[in-house]
């Protein structure tokens, strides 16, 4: 009887670890997504978004990532804003295949992002399956690392 539950446990763990491995992540870039730098501060992903560089120090509220985001000119652009949640997960996942070309960007701590209301946080990577994973933390305050168009 212990055997047959340690075979069962196994192929468990092999049906799990199957089925994860093939599921794509949410929004995973694919083929040839990467990151460009143009110089000024800016780089510029395969999609056609730019993001900024440097990013700021820590902001304590949405309203002043906003502020920020409203007042910033780069490259004589003044079209900036708060990435989506999603659109950070993109530039997080170039990051983690090593994608990133010779684009200088630092991804450290969190970040605003703007889905409707401004709220910080950062997506955290974990191996499981032979893959990485990634998960949503939320937090109180971040960065910002604006985007356009």
């Amino acid at each position: 009887m212990k055997q047959v539950k340690s075979c069962f446990l196994i192929g468990l763990i092999l049906l799990l670890c199957n089925g994860c491995a093939s599921t794509a992540t949410r929004g995973q870039p694919r083929g040839q997504a990467s990151l460009t730098y143009l110089g000024n501060g800016i780089c510029r992903q395969s999609n056609g978004l730019m993001w900024q560089v440097e990013s700021t120090e820590n902001l304590a509220s949405g309203q002043e990532a906003r502020e920020y985001v409203n007042n910033l000119s780069i490259g004589n652009y003044s079209d900036w804003r708060l990435p989506t949640k999603d659109e950070y997960y993109a530039l997080c996942y170039i990051f983690e295949l090593k994608r990133a070309g010779d684009c200088p960007i630092k991804l450290r701590g969190d970040y605003w992002v703007n889905d409707g209301d401004p709220q910080a946080g950062q997506w955290e990577s974990y191996p499981l399956c032979g893959g990485s994973e990634f998960r949503y933390l939320k937090s109180k305050s971040g960065r910002v690392m604006a985007v356009r168009p």
